[in-house]
């Protein structure tokens, strides 16, 4: 942002919290209601710490089971992982070894057609 800029944000918000001070000082409703808010929130926060400083080890406990857990599941995976990189290795292997084999398949039915060939051609020169 350049000077000009991060003057007018500035300007815009002060005259945001002013108009909002403003309302709030001479609307007496809206005063109650957010007096009665912010007595709400605070309650809720001192409800929430007391309940986290009274369940304090039962948090811990939990927090260290889900970890436990989810470290267990990461292991697992990544012993799946490998099994699967094992296994893609091996069907690779075999992939080309079947290749090899059709090839040497292919090579050899070419032969024998050829070989039949000739021995038609040979007959029917006799």
């Amino acid at each position: 942002m350049t000077k000009k800029e991060t003057r007018w944000a500035i300007y815009i918000t002060t005259g945001s919290v002013s108009a909002l001070v403003g309302f709030l000082l001479f609307n007496k409703n809206a005063r109650k209601k957010t007096a009665s808010r912010v007595k709400e929130c605070k309650q809720l926060v001192t409800d929430a710490s007391a309940f986290v400083q009274e369940n304090r080890e039962e948090i811990s406990e939990l927090v260290k089971g889900t970890t436990e857990k989810v470290n267990e599941r990461l292991q697992e995976a990544g012993e799946d992982v490998e099994q699967i990189a094992k296994h893609s290795s091996h069907l690779k292997d075999t992939a080309s070894d079947v290749m090899a084999i059709a090839k040497g398949a292919g090579r050899e039915f070419q032969q024998h057609r050829e070989n039949y060939k000739m021995k038609l051609l040979s007959e029917e020169r006799f």
